[in-house]
Formats: structure tokens, C-alpha cells, sequence
């Protein structure tokens, strides 16, 4: 897995770093930042969360087509690093505490969080 830095341009407010949630899912979606980010704000106001909580961005994450996947594992059971996962789809992928998007055998995030095992994830699958 190879890493490819995120145009920070995207962003609504430059000096906010902690937006993996809308950037993550904005990169996978191919949709606009701004109306990942909106759409985020308003269904975490129907459900009564804020939008990176977990059950406000999974559900809308699942509602736009993502499915979920099981952590990929060695041949030992033990989880994959992102730099060492041999995935070419694109997902949303939750790695400690954190949501970082992949496209193709790349991480693209504003940092590179390779070191970090891939828990849970969401595919993109029919586009």
C-alpha cells in the first residue's frame, strides 16, 4: 500500500485537522467535501449525535452503498497493517480511533497512518 497526501485545499476550515470522518468518506464517496460534511450535520441532528460518532457516520456510510468488511488478517490471525495490505478497491478503513480512506492500493489521508493496523471497513463496491 502506498500513500498520497489530501489536497488540504478541500477543507472548509484549513486549521482543522480532526475532519477524518468527512474527509475520508468525502474521498470514497467522490463526493464534495462540503455536502459529505452537511449531510453528516444533518443526520447527526435527526439521530442526536455529533457527525463523526460512530453510529451517525456508519449509518450514513452504509445508506450511500459502503458494505462493511471484516479485518483482514495474516496467515497468523494477527491484523494487517495498511502498509502491508494487498487491497486494489476503494473503502473507508477504521484504524485506532481513526477513519482514513483507500483507493487502489493508496492510503489518501493528510498524513500517513501506514503503520496502523486496518480494523473494520467499508467498500465501495459497484461504481
Amino acid at each position: 500500500m502506498k500513500y498520497h497526501e489530501w489536497y488540504t485545499s478541500e477543507r472548509i476550515c484549513r486549521t482543522w485537522k480532526d475532519d477524518c470522518t468527512v474527509r475520508s468518506l468525502s474521498i470514497v464517496l467522490n463526493k464534495p467535501y462540503k455536502k459529505v460534511f452537511s449531510e453528516l450535520m444533518h443526520l447527526g441532528l435527526e439521530m442526536g449525535a455529533y457527525p463523526d460518532h460512530d453510529k451517525v457516520w456508519i449509518t450514513y456510510a452504509e445508506d450511500q452503498g459502503l458494505v462493511k468488511r471484516k479485518c483482514p488478517r495474516d496467515d497468523n490471525g494477527k491484523l494487517i497493517k495498511l502498509r502491508d495490505w494487498d487491497f486494489k478497491g476503494v473503502a473507508v478503513v477504521k484504524n485506532s480511533g481513526h477513519l482514513t480512506a483507500v483507493e487502489d492500493g493508496y492510503v489518501c489521508d493528510i498524513w500517513d497512518c501506514r503503520y496502523r493496523p486496518v480494523n473494520t471497513y467499508w467498500e465501495k463496491i459497484n461504481f
